[in-house]
């Protein structure tokens, strides 16, 4: 069984396998999720470089980066990409977003559906571009 702490606006703040370690916050509320903790994880993951991570940092003008994005038995899956909303249709649950490094800055990738899916562990990536 997976708790769910969820923020006022009802987006999914967190998870855990115990709920008695959350102290909940004014407007906060706590949900229940018969799965495993894998099982509640493994519902939308993010790898960048074919590794989970929360930070990536490349250079400019290397190979483009590749996120492997994974969301078992679901047809499509919003993701926010810098604050832009991208719809990616998937194949068997996965699908690639392939980013370039031709100038420095920042990618933050999440997902969109913060309500079903937690931008925690393996839900969020941003990667760094530097010169």
């Amino acid at each position: 069984m997976i708790y769910i702490l969820r923020n006022p606006d009802g987006t999914i703040k967190t998870y855990a396998e115990r709920g008695d370690d959350f102290t909940l916050q004014p407007g906060e509320t706590m949900d229940l999720s018969p799965q495993s903790f894998t099982e509640y994880a493994d519902r939308f993951t993010l790898k960048a470089q074919n590794q989970p991570g929360d930070l990536v940092r490349v250079h400019v003008a290397d190979p483009q980066v590749k996120i492997l994005v994974s969301c078992p038995g679901q047809p499509s899956v919003d993701v926010d990409l810098n604050g832009t909303i991208e719809t990616l249709q998937l194949t068997q649950g996965k699908a690639e977003i392939n980013l370039s490094t031709a100038i420095p800055g920042l990618f933050i990738i999440q997902p969109a559906d913060r309500r079903t899916y937690a931008a925690a562990g393996r839900g969020m990536i941003i990667v760094e571009v530097t010169s």
